[in-house]
């Protein structure tokens, strides 16, 4: 039987998942003046496992995706993607 292993993710835990905002205001420059665009985000936090790198430090991550989308015709203007890193040795997130 396969053994199932348990991955700290510390103080990232409670970040797993998918989290809605609707409440952003995006203020930008435009050549005719400024340009004043309310947005609504979602940001999602999967489980990305432990990993050892260069053989000694044990890290373990979350995959995130944050896509930014304008309230006035849906369209995305801001589509992120990386990784939170949890050092638990260190006691950092990275």
């Amino acid at each position: 039987m396969n053994e199932v292993k348990k991955v700290n993710y510390g103080p990232l835990t409670e970040l797993i998942g998918a989290w809605h905002g609707d409440k952003g205001h995006d203020i930008s420059p435009e050549p005719d003046g400024t340009e004043n665009s309310p947005y609504y985000e979602t940001i999602t936090f999967v489980a990305a496992g432990d990993v050892t790198n260069a053989e000694s430090q044990r890290l373990t991550a979350l995959h995130y995706r944050q896509i930014v989308q304008r309230k006035s015709n849906d369209e995305i203007f801001h589509d992120q993607t990386g990784y939170w890193i949890w050092d638990a040795e260190r006691d950092i997130v990275r």
